[in-house]
Order: C-alpha cells, then sequence, then structure tokens
C-alpha cells in the first residue's frame, strides 16, 4: 500500500513540475511580443535577449554578463519604437526567401493594434536568430528604406527587397506581404 501511495505522489509532482515549466514558457512568451520596443543603450551585439529567444540569454530575460533585467521597457522605449513605426508606410512586413531546400530568411516586422511591436529574424543562410528589440534594430532602418507602395510591380519590388536586405537573387522562392496604414494588403510570390 504504502509503495502505491509513493507512486502517486511522485506522479502528481511530475505533473506540477511539467505543468510549471510550460507555464513560464508561456509567460516568456507573451512577454516577448510585448517588449519588442526600439532599445538602443547597451545590448548591441546580442549577448541579452528578451527571455532569451536570441540564443545568448538565460531564460529569465537576464544578461549573463551584467545580470540587468534585459525583459523590461521603459514607457518612453515603449513610446519611442512605436513613433518610429509611425514613421514607416507599412503597418506589417513579412518577408520569406528560400534558397534551395534548407537556407531561408525570414522576418517579420509588424505594429499590432494593441500598441505592441513584434519584430523577429530567422536567417538560416548566416545563422542568425534574432527576437524583440534585436530584431527591431536592424529591420527597422531597412524596411524604412523600402519605397514600395500599391503601385510597385512585382519585379521592381522584388529587386528593391533583395537590395536593401543585402540579398541575392538567386533565391528558389520569394515572398512578400506588406499591410499598409490604410489596411491595404500586397503579396509578391516568386519561384525559379
Amino acid at each position: 500500500m504504502k509503495k502505491i501511495f509513493l507512486l502517486i505522489a511522485v506522479l502528481a509532482l511530475s505533473l506540477v513540475v511539467v505543468a510549471c515549466g510550460a507555464a513560464n514558457k508561456n509567460n516568456n512568451q507573451t512577454q516577448d511580443k510585448q517588449n519588442v520596443e526600439d532599445n538602443n543603450n547597451d545590448v548591441t551585439n546580442g549577448t541579452a535577449g528578451n527571455a532569451g529567444t536570441d540564443g545568448n540569454a538565460g531564460t529569465n530575460g537576464t544578461d549573463k554578463n551584467t545580470g540587468a533585467n534585459t525583459n523590461k521597457q521603459t514607457n518612453a522605449e515603449n513610446s519611442e519604437g512605436l513613433a518610429k513605426m509611425d514613421e514607416l508606410d507599412y503597418l506589417e512586413f513579412n518577408l520569406d526567401i528560400e534558397y534551395g531546400t534548407q537556407d531561408e530568411y525570414d522576418v517579420e516586422l509588424e505594429r499590432n493594434k494593441d500598441g505592441t511591436i513584434e519584430a523577429e529574424i530567422e536567417d538560416s543562410i548566416n545563422g542568425v536568430r534574432k527576437e524583440g528589440t534585436d530584431a527591431f534594430n536592424e529591420l527597422y532602418p531597412l524596411v524604412k528604406k523600402l519605397t514600395i507602395d500599391q503601385q510597385t510591380s512585382k519585379e521592381d519590388a522584388i529587386t528593391e527587397v533583395l537590395d536593401v536586405f543585402n540579398l541575392k537573387n538567386d533565391y528558389t522562392k520569394f515572398e512578400v506581404d506588406i499591410t499598409f496604414k490604410d489596411g491595404t494588403k500586397i503579396e509578391f510570390v516568386d519561384t525559379k
């Protein structure tokens, strides 16, 4: 009888530990999406990140070198990031380029209706993965350079994106989705 009680206690404890770990992971992901404002302070080399999403910071969002919490953004930083997004002609910019079967360049920059900003870079060509502030800081100046509008041709849009993002034109699939401030959406897809 004691063995059955012990087995039930161990199983219950295991479930509690797993549930707490999953809840913490979901909480960190939510914080990542809410904390993607421009931060031009001391995090420039990717050694810190929001909840460890860049692969170099711990899971609690603390810089390994200084112990500083990098998850918290001030209202001024949030306002600055939103002000920069207001300078763009786009609410959303999504780019997905495939090179063969293994290399891909995928980026997203989006201002949500709730006032949060999402930014993400997945670049398997150069082994780069960034989210949050680091991704925003890299993507914002590139997207700001784009002059694509509703009248831009597919060929011109592809050429401009490749030039601005400094990417090769030997892709196997190219896809860019843009949502403008007026709600108009355009999509250009090309395969080779």
